[in-house]
């Protein structure tokens, strides 16, 4: 499934966390693995991140760099590959994508300015909305030693919409290869939230509305999952959850160990662009717990 992987590396130990993810997937899956460095301005690139210094690294230097991490990866069985462009980090990235069609982008939210900021980097925030190919985000943290992570479990986040469903496919070729146990979860809103802003003689709420929304959204998970299940030969689990849907997406998935979670870039709204303040998004920015992104179908309207 995931044959072609590609990993943009900008030569900080940040960006090359990503290979602890990138390692055991790619044996698994015998992907082919090419990484990725862009040679550009080190101080102002087309999104307008500055940077304090030139890069750390010479071109020699880089070289040798990339050349170790491809000899050690080649020495646990995956081809590897090295490619280097000159321009703005995100415009080649997205530039190689379109020509090369990839199976999958791996970026880490932390770059050589290791700043989080909106979806914490400038970088993934110009990928994500424009790539037509999954993405898988990560989160290291400075200072914190990165082991090979195998991945044990999938959380998939639906909306009960037919948009958010676009995940299921290769949610469900993924948890095959991978062994992988599976929860479908949704979320639907706590009264507070039903009932915030509202003038109560102006509306009229049935009494068990959120009883009803409970009961839907159950029927609705547990009728995707068995069918999810069905379809990929799997055992799949299903949770409906109260409450904000990015935080409890978080929370879930934090709840279970080595967990993965796979979602789309839209959802109910059915908006024809990815929209900054999303859930995705808000998963993505608030939680630690690495978040593969499926791009909606292009066939959808």
């Amino acid at each position: 499934m995931f044959d072609h992987i590609v990993v943009p590396l900008d030569g900080s130990e940040l960006s090359e966390a990503a290979l602890a993810y990138v390692t055991p997937l790619a044996v698994r899956l015998n992907s082919k693995v090419v990484l990725l460095h862009v040679d550009g301005d080190p101080y102002i690139d087309m999104f307008g991140e500055v940077t304090t210094a030139p890069s750390f690294r010479t071109q020699t230097s880089m070289s040798n760099y990339l050349s170790a991490i491809a000899e050690r990866l080649q020495s646990e069985g995956i081809q590897c590959e090295t490619h280097r462009e000159a321009g703005a980090a995100a415009a080649v990235i997205l530039n190689y994508v379109e020509e090369r069609q990839p199976d999958l982008i791996v970026l880490s939210t932390h770059g050589r300015s290791g700043v989080r900021r909106m979806i914490v980097g400038s970088v993934t925030t110009a990928i994500l909305p424009r790539a037509q190919t999954p993405v898988l985000v990560v989160h290291p943290r400075e200072g914190e030693e990165t082991l090979d992570t195998s991945f044990e479990n999938l959380v998939i986040p639906l909306d009960m919409s037919e948009r958010s469903e676009d995940v299921l496919p290769i949610a469900g070729e993924l948890a095959g290869a991978l062994n992988l146990d599976s929860t479908l979860i949704t979320c639907i809103p706590s009264a507070a939230q039903v009932f915030s802003g509202s003038v109560y003689d102006m509306h009229s709420y049935p009494d068990d509305l959120i009883q009803q929304a409970q009961q839907a959204a159950d029927e609705y998970i547990q009728s995707a999952a068995d069918a999810f299940a069905r379809e990929y030969a799997l055992e799949a689990q299903w949770e409906s959850l109260e409450g904000g849907a990015a935080s409890k997406i978080v929370e879930y998935a934090q709840t279970q160990p080595n967990s993965l979670i796979a979602m789309c870039t839209q959802g109910r709204t059915g908006l024809g662009r990815w929209v900054l303040g999303s859930v995705t998004d808000a998963v993505i920015r608030t939680g630690n717990t690495p978040v593969l992104v499926i791009p909606h179908s292009e066939d959808e309207s």
